[in-house]
């Protein structure tokens, strides 16, 4: 028996914490089964086509595996008889596969697939796609060959029956071949995997929501129950006494390389060494209790404890660990920056709502929020300089003074809307505009109708003062992600 007492993470005792996870949780790949079907019945009447339809299957098996790289597929060859339905329905169970791919070579009766499907261990998401040999019908098809895409048949019939049943599912219709339909497939296993990895992670809150900002606030069963998120409220005291015991000359290092990468306006070394010092220490914090992604509020006690704003140290283990961190307790702002950074691989920007700017038919956002080097065109674009606000720090702080370079961009928020959660989602261009001397991050985005009436359909809407923007086109993975975790979507 271990001589090691268990105790609560809350006493910040010496021991091991019954609460806290004792190790991070194992990543692990989605299972993507492909329900291929056949008919038995037509291979006596049509010799040939036995063939050709296992042939056409395995091709959507091979195009299916090279679009998901990042799950596990499997295939057990196609289902045409109730016995081989059997066989595949137990080989998807023994993989217990998260999604089934059904793709219909020829027609088959429901009761056949039925079998296989419901062999399964639990009910996985369903994506019928609908395939075929050709984008259009050729006038030369003879009967043999209109069999052998007749999969619309088999699929129609099952959406009936799904819908008879109650069984939800998605829809894909595409040649065989198009990629276009494969990348919509992988959007979707996209978004259920980002969906079940949020209902495993653990964000820890710093301090609270910050006074007054209603639109920010939040209920921990609803984001618990709708967003996945567990959410972990963590004393300041816990990331105090761990900043008081940061090595002096890691942080003398860190602040070296820090004003060494980057040109300065009037930053001393003392006051990069307060920020960095406690970068280090939110660093510690989240080691410590094994969080997926961090909310803190730094305005007045944090700042006035460490002599320094919090928000520089969280841009640096936003960039050297990929760690999510959000400020003035916007956990909604944090989940929509933990799935942009799953789905385009690049570092949100979590933002403010500025300025409308009619000249570029843009919105102007402003920092207020948290970013990385990331965001601007190179290194040389980035300016260290003091922070533009001070909450009783001493001192001149540090901040990125950067302008979010040009390209396709996805920007939106999370919104606590009292019973249940909702989503805005809307894209647009960041476009090529000089950096404001403004102490500050900030980004210049085009928008594709007039930026009076998008303002204005955005504040109709009901917005959280916050935006979250990422590089990349990320849109249609997050409104499939709200589909499953059973909020309303928002386009603007």
């Amino acid at each position: 028996m271990s001589d090691v007492k268990t105790v609560s993470f809350d006493s910040d005792e010496k021991g091991q914490y019954g609460d806290v996870f004792t190790q991070p949780l194992p990543k692990s790949k989605l299972t993507v089964g492909l329900l291929g079907l056949g008919y038995f019945e037509y291979w006596r009447m049509y010799p040939a086509l036995q063939d050709q339809v296992r042939s056409d299957l395995d091709q959507v098996a091979r195009l299916l595996t090279e679009a998901l790289p990042d799950c596990r597929v499997v295939y057990p060859g196609m289902v045409d008889t109730l016995d081989r339905a059997e066989e595949a329905g137990l080989a998807f169970r023994k993989a217990e596969v998260d999604v089934l791919v059904v793709a219909a070579g020829t027609y088959l009766p429901d009761f056949i697939t039925m079998h296989a499907i419901n062999r399964c261990a639990s009910r996985p998401l369903v994506i019928l796609f609908n395939t075929q040999t050709g984008n259009d019908v050729n006038p030369l098809d003879n009967y043999i060959a209109t069999m052998r895409n007749s999969a619309l048949i088999a699929i129609t019939q099952l959406s009936g029956s799904f819908h008879k049943m109650k069984l939800d599912y998605k829809v894909v219709v595409g040649e065989i071949t198009e990629s276009a339909a494969y990348r919509e497939i992988a959007d979707a296993i996209a978004a259920l995997s980002a969906y079940k990895r949020l209902g495993k992670v653990t964000y820890g809150i710093v301090g609270h929501v910050f006074r007054g900002m209603y639109d920010l606030e939040f209920d921990r069963a609803k984001v618990k129950g709708f967003l996945g998120p567990e959410i972990m409220t963590i004393q300041a005291e816990h990331l105090i006494g761990l900043w008081q015991d940061i090595d002096p000359a890691a942080v003398e290092a860190e602040t070296g390389k820090l004003l060494a990468r980057f040109r300065n306006r009037n930053v001393t070394f003392e006051d990069a060494a307060k920020s960095v010092r406690l970068g280090l220490a939110m660093r510690e914090l989240y080691k410590k209790f094994n969080l997926d992604g961090m909310c803190f509020l730094g305005q007045h006690y944090l700042e006035k404890m460490t002599g320094a704003p919090a928000r520089m140290g969280a841009s640096l283990i936003m960039e050297q660990d990929n760690f999510p961190v959000a400020c003035e307790g916007d956990v909604g702002g944090l989940v929509m920056m933990d799935l942009m950074k799953q789905f385009t691989g690049n570092t949100p920007f979590q933002a403010e709502w500025g300025q409308f700017d009619i000249a570029n038919n843009a919105l102007f956002l402003l920092g207020h929020g948290i970013g990385t080097p990331e965001l601007a065109v190179n290194d040389d674009a980035i300016t260290l300089t003091g922070s533009p606000e001070e909450w009783g720090f001493s001192g001149g702080g540090l901040n990125y003074e950067l302008i979010m370079k040009p390209g396709i961009v996805t920007f939106g928020h999370v919104l606590n809307c009292g019973e249940t959660y909702r989503m805005l989602i809307s894209r647009g261009e960041s476009i090529s505009y000089p950096a404001l001397p403004c102490n500050e991050l900030h980004a210049m985005v085009k928008v594709d109708k007039p930026v009076k009436e998008y303002l204005k359909e955005l504040i109709s809407a009901g917005v959280a003062h916050h935006a979250i923007a990422v590089h990349g086109d990320c849109a249609e993975q997050l409104a499939k992600t709200a589909e499953f975790m059973r909020i309303e979507v928002v386009r603007i």
